[in-house]
């Protein structure tokens, strides 16, 4: 008896040879995987605001939705902004995503997005205008949008800072694409969240960035006392907050930009498969700020970016790992921070028995100029796809255990645009542009390379090891797929 492959279950038409060595397969099985993440994006917004809820849980036997999770929060929104973006400006890649290929409808539904979201983020503002225009984490109801219980009166840096830079490039990618009246009121927001970032953020005491905050019947303070952007947390997605804060900040003292910045500690490390810096556990989130600032048109940053990868994936090949190990939604329930690289980072890394999708979106950000040959990126992301119940009726999974015997049923934003935005390139070109329209361009790219060359100084980086393709593949007889209710 032949067992067929349920109809969304694509990449298992290739192979990863093919994907590495023939352009026309390569290119094939990348449109697949766009068009296969029209549906969830479709579904991934609340209707009346616009705003992205963090995912969608997922029946376990079919991958239909089977329930909404309706909280999010300024960082899920930075990526559905960039997706929104690229759409308006007639990505290909994108347009498959959010236009299902016609181009008209795409732009159409990214103007639609936008303009629904501005306005929830004014009404927020109106109703709470301690928020200074910043966002904490939400619930998104059918009438309103309200803080969670746990940050209601606080403000998270980490995912402000990612917010914020999507913005200005929504409103320049709005005013080039003729929607100026809706431009204009991003252009003022913006104006709000510029005026503010200082007194939300900046603690003159401690001549410090707040990572979050606490708002307080004087004003703002750091949440508790060791909330503040100092030493590697500000060098992975804290650095966007950082950046924003020191490039765009009214009223910040003379010499402050400075002493923030001389608190920023990257570390230099020799790992086995070459240089890289130190990270948390390494989780391939701590890239997330390559996505959207234009680090790479830095010499020095743009061979640390691929060095990084590089040691990824020869860590896992040679750990016998089928997936890229990254922070996630657990296969067994649960969050799990703990995954990442072993060994270059200031945690201990337990969780590497599990794979997350969006762990190679720093790779397909690497090789985002090409769909092949040779796009390692695209392999990996096959290779994880090919494991059981990693695709469905919405497009890939979310994460599962390296032997093939739990996954995760649901389907996030988190854990899907990331890829999404790194086959497309990320913003860091669109950023670019925001920067140097606003005067900054050469101070940022001043500063990335004064952190650069603080850390690695003239001394090369160690690249051993070139990319490496997957070799161990996910055990299929555990899980099955799911229910092809199309048949």
């Amino acid at each position: 008896m032949i067992i067929q492959n349920p109809t969304f279950c694509f990449a298992k038409k290739y192979t990863t040879a093919e994907i590495l060595n023939d352009e026309a397969k390569a290119q094939a099985f990348q449109d697949e995987f766009l068009k296969s993440e029209a549906g969830y994006f479709e579904q991934c917004h609340d209707p009346r605001s616009g705003m992205v809820y963090d995912g969608l849980n997922l029946d376990a036997q079919t991958g239909q939705v089977a329930g909404i999770r309706n909280w999010s929060a300024p960082s899920k929104e930075c990526l559905d902004l960039g997706l929104c973006i690229k759409a308006l400006q007639g990505d290909e890649k994108a347009v498959q995503v959010v236009g299902r290929g016609d181009a008209v409808r795409a732009k159409a539904a990214a103007l639609e997005l936008l303009d629904k979201k501005m306005a929830a983020y004014q009404e927020f503002q109106q109703q709470n205008p301690r928020y200074a225009g910043f966002l904490p984490w939400y619930f998104i109801h059918a009438d309103k949008v309200e803080a969670t219980p746990d940050w209601q009166g606080k403000i998270p840096g980490l995912d402000n800072g990612e917010w914020m830079w999507t913005m200005l490039t929504a409103e320049k990618a709005l005013s080039e694409a003729g929607a100026e009246e809706l431009a204009a009121k991003y252009r003022a927001y913006n104006q709000v969240l510029m005026d503010n970032v200082t007194k939300v953020f900046y603690d003159p005491r401690g001549v410090a960035c707040r990572g979050d905050v606490r708002i307080t019947d004087k004003g703002y303070e750091a949440l508790h006392p060791g909330a503040f952007m100092t030493g590697e947390h500000g060098v992975h997605e804290g650095c966007m907050l950082i950046h924003y804060l020191t490039l765009f900040g009214k009223d910040l003292p003379a010499g402050a930009a400075d002493k923030i910045w001389d608190d920023i500690k990257m570390k230099r490390v020799e790992s086995k498969h070459g240089t890289t810096w130190q990270g948390f556990w390494g989780s391939a989130h701590e890239s997330w700020a390559y996505l959207f600032l234009p680090f790479r048109d830095h010499k020095g940053y743009q061979e640390l970016h691929r060095i990084r990868e590089e040691v990824r994936v020869n860590n896992a090949v040679q750990r016998g790992y089928p997936g890229l190990a990254t922070s996630t939604n657990g296969p067994r329930g649960g969050y799990l921070s703990d995954c990442g690289i072993e060994g270059i980072g200031t945690q201990p890394v337990r969780s590497n028995d599990t794979f997350a999708v969006y762990g190679c979106f720093p790779l397909l950000l690497e090789f985002s100029q090409k769909a092949g040959p040779g796009n390692f990126g695209l392999a990996w992301l096959h290779n994880m796809l090919t494991a059981p119940r990693m695709q469905g009726p919405l497009g890939g999974g979310e994460s599962g255990t390296n032997d093939g015997e739990a996954f995760s049923a649901m389907k996030t934003t988190d854990g899907t645009h990331p890829s999404l935005l790194g086959m497309m390139g990320g913003l860091e070109k669109e950023t670019a542009a925001v920067m140097k329209d606003r005067g900054v361009y050469d101070r940022f790219m001043a500063r990335i390379d004064s952190e650069y060359r603080e850390t690695f100084g003239s001394k090369p980086l160690r690249e051993p090891k070139p990319f490496v393709a997957p070799r161990a593949q996910v055990p299929q007889q555990h899980l099955g797929e799911y229910l092809d209710q199309a048949r």
